[in-house]
């Protein structure tokens, strides 16, 4: 695959062509937030989360719908993008709950991440929060908290694009969207799992792992998956020599 000769941050590397301005920042040891950018699945920029300066651009930019190019040469920590991503994470915060101590995904959340190292901002808000509904299961294995949801929507471009069933959706619009399974169908299939894992946030969660453990308790070690003839690779997590959940591992 060709190459581009691609400036970031001042630095300059070559990438591959096709390569999305995530991918390529990666290059360069920097990690751009992002929430609704998934490698398996289409290109959303609906988070703004990726948003990045161009260099001799008046406007950001999403960096997971942009892509290298010959001598492009872009900022991922300049002023306007630092102002940005504390903008965004504020009104992604307007009305999530403050519920993380009883949040399985406490510790591994993108938000508690991105609020930590892009926010630490003064609240402005002092309304009330709108409230949604919390700890509804939408199938055998999936609990949905649609207060939580950042409405990135990867759990929908999942349910559309890998397990075919399209079973997930998002409903109304503005304070009043949210998450929920389509035609009150439980969303019951092979790869039911998966939405979990690739949850940024505690919106949808395990509903084995509920309540169960802290994820930094655990250790994992590799393993192979029995439940087919495929022989898929996974994580298994355990404490105290007892297996606590199971992850397929990515390629």
């Amino acid at each position: 695959m060709a190459s581009v000769k691609v400036k970031i941050n001042g630095k300059t590397v070559q990438a591959e062509s096709g390569m999305n301005l995530i991918q390529a920042a990666r290059l360069v040891g920097v990690e751009i937030p992002h929430f609704c950018w998934h490698e398996g699945l289409s290109v959303a920029g609906n988070c703004r989360m990726c948003l990045i300066e161009l260099e001799n651009q008046p406007k950001l930019q999403p960096a997971c719908a942009t892509y290298v190019a010959e001598n492009l040469s872009f900022f991922t920590d300049s002023e306007k993008v630092q102002e940005a991503r504390r903008s965004v994470l504020e009104f992604l915060l307007v009305n999530h709950p403050l519920d993380c101590p009883i949040c399985d995904q406490a510790g591994e959340c993108k938000l508690q991440d991105y609020y930590m190292l892009h926010g630490k901002y003064d609240s402005r808000f002092s309304e009330n929060k709108f409230k949604q509904e919390k700890a509804k299961p939408i199938g055998p294995h999936i609990i949905l908290d649609q207060e939580r949801c950042v409405r990135c929507l990867i759990c929908v471009r999942f349910s559309r694009e890998i397990d075919k069933k399209n079973q997930i959706g998002l409903f109304n619009r503005g304070d009043y969207e949210y998450i929920d399974i389509l035609k009150n169908q439980p969303y019951d299939n092979m790869y039911t799992g998966n939405v979990a894992d690739i949850c940024p946030v505690g919106a949808l969660t395990d509903r084995d792992f509920r309540f169960r453990c802290r994820v930094w308790f655990l250790q994992s070690a590799d393993s192979i998956c029995t439940g087919c003839s495929n022989g898929c690779n996974i994580f298994i997590h355990h404490q105290e020599e007892k297996r606590v959940s199971v992850q397929l591992q990515e390629y």
